[in-house]
């Protein structure tokens, strides 16, 4: 059986002199008469070996992260990290609120700086940000975070657009604000008369006396579920594929990040 320790090591090295030595030490001669050379070899060389078995797996070790990673102007099969994408309609600030994020690694932030299309506006310990306008003036919004999932771990993505204020939309908005700033104030005393007698019906309204028609407007409980509706964001969440180690993480942040819409 190979050496074990370094010990037993050195004293098949001594074996390993001793066979070819004719003053060699008689107990060394003995074993060495009855051991080949090759066995020999094996039970002195082991240790060795080992060691060097174990310097490679360091090394290997040390290069993994760029065997993950594609570098650029190779040809190496990539693999889709999006695992799943859907859309939400919902407050922004209150949908994303519940999904706490775990730190991030190291090497997951260093990873940042090989995605050089797009740097962050924040990188925070368990949030990145990431926030541009497009030349039609629609801003994007998108927070990255890494979620625990299924014993493992995947990065989540929110993102959300927002539409600059068209004029049509600007003007409904002045019109409503002044239609409510001239409710607040009150209106006047109700016209009288020219000749004394009971007011006068603004005009349009039914005489005094006469049936009130229904109300044809939507009930305040509708109107205000119906803007509270109008007022959601339309948020789209993207999910990327699992994974264990930071340096797998490392790799699949930069493709995931190549995949949305920054």
């Amino acid at each position: 059986m190979p050496s074990k320790s370094l010990k037993q090591q050195h004293f098949f090295q001594a074996v390993k002199r001793a066979k070819h030595d004719p003053n060699a030490p008689s107990h060394l001669k003995k074993v060495a008469n009855s051991m080949s050379d090759s066995d020999i070899d094996d039970f002195a060389n082991h240790l060795a070996e080992f060691k060097l078995k174990k310097a490679m797996v360091s090394i290997l070790k040390d290069i993994r992260e760029p065997m993950y990673l594609n570098e650029e102007g190779e040809e190496q099969e990539s693999i889709d990290p999006v695992a799943n994408e859907f859309h939400v309609k919902a407050d922004w600030a209150i949908y994303i609120k519940p999904f706490v994020g775990q730190p991030f690694s190291p090497k997951e932030l260093e990873a940042l700086g090989n995605f050089k299309d797009k740097q962050p506006i924040t990188t925070a310990r368990t949030e990145i940000w990431y926030k541009s306008k497009d030349t039609f003036g629609i801003s994007h919004t998108t927070v990255i975070r890494k979620m625990k999932d299924s014993g493992q771990f995947s990065f989540t993505a929110f993102q959300k657009q927002e539409k600059p204020e068209s004029p049509d939309e600007k003007a409904k908005k002045d019109q409503e604000n002044q239609m409510s700033a001239g409710t607040a104030g009150g209106l006047g005393a109700a016209p009288t008369s020219p000749l004394g007698g009971p007011p006068e019906s603004p005009l349009g309204a039914p005489p005094p006396g006469a049936a009130i028609p229904p109300a044809t407007t939507e009930p305040a409980s509708a109107t205000q579920q119906k803007k509270d509706e109008e007022e959601k964001e339309d948020i789209i969440v993207t999910k990327s594929i699992l994974f264990k180690d930071d340096i797998k993480g490392a790799a699949i942040l930069v493709e995931f990040l190549k995949k949305l819409d920054l």
